[in-house]
């Protein structure tokens, strides 16, 4: 697609995410002429939206870990990638650019300052420093603009945190004759039919140290109750439409809990027994009263039965509009995965594309972000080879 084009060594990038910032700085790094394209007056809208309550940059599970949380390229894909930038080379970049980063307890990574805005600023001020000539309100529309550039890089975000759906995808498929797939939400909240008075108590407020089980695994963390349902890690990681559970006292075992509340000496009711021994959330003791029938309410195992495996029914994803992530995008087959290849278009030498308008998916705590980061290295890498060809 490129080969009629000129040969100088000059590079166009077109998104500004994570990825589309990655591939820019491993070009420039080796002095290749580039230039970004951005379709909004300012860089790293998704980025900042991640970063808008802690941004967590990466995780410190092993290679393993982090290739079985990847769907979409196969785990050996994802490991030569991973090798390229890992956790590792990602947090020694950040921090290259002034930034300190620090392990939190739940074993994701993140800057300092818990916010995206000095990392975007850092990330740009290098990436000026170095040549990059940045060019905002400039929306990719046509083959005509790839005109000038040895090589592309496509990094233009995928269905989430979108009014509609993002006009790109129409025009692969009619421009360049790719299969690209519907978006669809990931890393989203779900649907809970909350009875009004529960609302009343708990809306707002946070299932604290549960155990969130569906069809598709479980996972320990935090939910927070909202008036449309759950929100949180472990519903972005499991939500499926159908029953889940939730053990609100994962700490303990069912036989301590009824030594625990066989233990009390007031003549009790067991949900006030639970109320006094169990140090549970305010969330958890509203789920408990107020999604319980009487029956239960009066029976004691009935009563730890719940604690331990309260079942709620996940109706349906919140909109693509409210997603963190989406999936859908380019097929994978349309892009290369041979070594020195990767990522580019097989119909298009000289372009490439990454990061989430690929059809791939990751949950998040860092596993996203990572492979977003992880992928804009290798489409840097990628166009570097394919520049030193021409």
């Amino acid at each position: 697609m490129l080969s009629g084009m000129a040969k100088a060594k000059k590079a166009a990038i077109f998104g500004s995410g994570p990825a589309g910032l990655m591939a820019a700085s491993r070009l420039a790094s080796a002095g290749v002429k580039v230039t970004l394209f951005e379709k909004r007056p300012a860089l790293g809208r998704k980025l900042l939206i991640a970063g808008s309550s802690g941004l967590n940059i990466t995780h410190e599970a092993t290679m393993a870990e982090f290739i079985s949380h990847y769907q979409g390229f196969s785990p050996e894909i994802w490991k030569r990638w991973l090798q390229v930038m890992g956790a590792k080379e990602w947090i020694q970049f950040i921090e290259a650019l002034g930034l300190e980063t620090f392990r939190g307890t739940s074993s994701r990574y993140f800057v300092k300052e818990m916010k995206a805005s000095g990392l975007l600023k850092s990330w740009v001020q290098d990436l000026k420093a170095r040549g990059v000539i940045v060019m905002p309100d400039q929306e990719w529309n046509s083959k005509d603009q790839l005109h000038g550039f040895g090589a592309v890089g496509f990094f233009l975000g995928g269905g989430s945190w979108e009014d509609e759906t993002p006009p790109w995808a129409a025009r692969f498929r009619e421009e360049f004759g790719l299969k690209v797939q519907d978006f669809y939400p990931t890393n989203v909240g779900y649907e809970v039919a909350w009875l009004p008075d529960f609302l009343k108590e708990a809306e707002g407020q946070p299932l604290k140290n549960i155990v969130f089980k569906t069809s598709k695994g479980e996972k320990a963390g935090e939910l927070m109750v909202t008036r449309y349902g759950l929100e949180g890690t472990p519903v972005y990681f499991l939500g499926t439409p159908g029953m889940a559970t939730i053990d609100l006292k994962p700490a303990l075992s069912n036989s301590e809990i009824k030594a625990k509340l066989e233990g009390v000496t007031e003549n009790l009711s067991p949900i006030r027994r639970i109320k006094k021994v169990l140090q549970l959330s305010d969330a958890a003791l509203a789920l408990l009263f107020h999604h319980t029938t009487p029956q239960q309410k009066s029976n004691l195992n009935q009563m730890i039965t719940a604690v331990k495996n309260f079942k709620i029914k996940l109706d349906r994803p919140r909109p693509l509009a409210e997603a963190i992530s989406s999936g859908g995008g380019v097929e994978l087959s349309e892009v290369s995965i041979k070594p020195g290849e990767d990522l580019m278009l097989i119909k298009h030498p000289g372009i490439f594309c990454g990061g989430e308008m690929l059809n791939w998916t990751a949950p998040t705590g860092g596993f996203l972000i990572q492979g977003c980061v992880t992928q804009g290295a290798v489409a840097g890498e990628s166009m570097k080879r394919f520049l030193s060809r021409e």
